[in-house]
């Protein structure tokens, strides 16, 4: 009987370690894909001053996680596109043939 009670309590415990080790896992992979969709953004959108932009990217790397979240907070704002559409029109004017 004692047997019994120990193989319960030893699956138990392997059961509730390998949901930690996953969820640690997907946090950690979540965490890698907001930061690499922060820089991403940061490179692309326009910024007054190319030291801002610079700066954003550095924190971001730099902080991981917390530096892309608050940059969400501060700058990425949904009705606001990273690139200008008036370059992205001479980009396409300047590249189309004549």
């Amino acid at each position: 009987m004692e047997d019994a009670g120990g193989a319960i309590f030893a699956l138990a415990f392997f059961v509730f370690y390998f949901l930690f080790i996953g969820t640690m896992v997907l946090v950690s992979l979540g965490s890698w894909v907001v930061t690499i969709l922060a820089v991403l953004d940061c490179a692309r959108r326009d910024f007054p001053d190319p030291n801002t932009r610079a700066l954003w990217c550095v924190l971001i790397v730099v902080t991981k996680w917390i530096g892309a979240l608050v940059y969400y907070i501060v700058v990425y704002r949904t009705n606001d596109p990273p690139i200008q559409q008036s370059r992205i029109a001479a980009t396409f004017a300047h590249a189309s043939p004549q």
